[in-house]
């Protein structure tokens, strides 16, 4: 998918919903909160994984982190092995 910076519109064709952390942007980026009613939007099947450490409210909308498209916790199981392969691939 191209740019979006309209975010129902990006939900719209999503198949894996990211986040990050604002950092001292969170006034600005307020807008761009995942939600629930966001994630609804998505095409069915959708995967929402917010980058730990996520603040309900700030990034994620605690609805959000309800959503049956929340793999959040599942999915940081295997964060360690990726940065390990990463790591071990860069290194050789």
């Amino acid at each position: 998918m191209p740019w979006a910076e309209d975010l129902p519109d990006a939900m719209r064709s999503a198949g894996v919903v990211i986040t990050d952390g604002p950092g001292s942007d969170v006034n600005d980026l307020a807008p761009y909160r995942v939600a629930a009613e966001l994630l609804d939007m998505a095409p069915r099947g959708v995967r929402f994984v917010p980058c730990p450490p996520f603040v309900r409210g700030r990034e994620v909308s605690s609805e959000a982190l309800l959503h049956s498209a929340f793999v959040g916790y599942e999915f940081n199981r295997f964060v360690l092995p990726v940065h390990q392969a990463v790591m071990a691939h860069a290194l050789a």
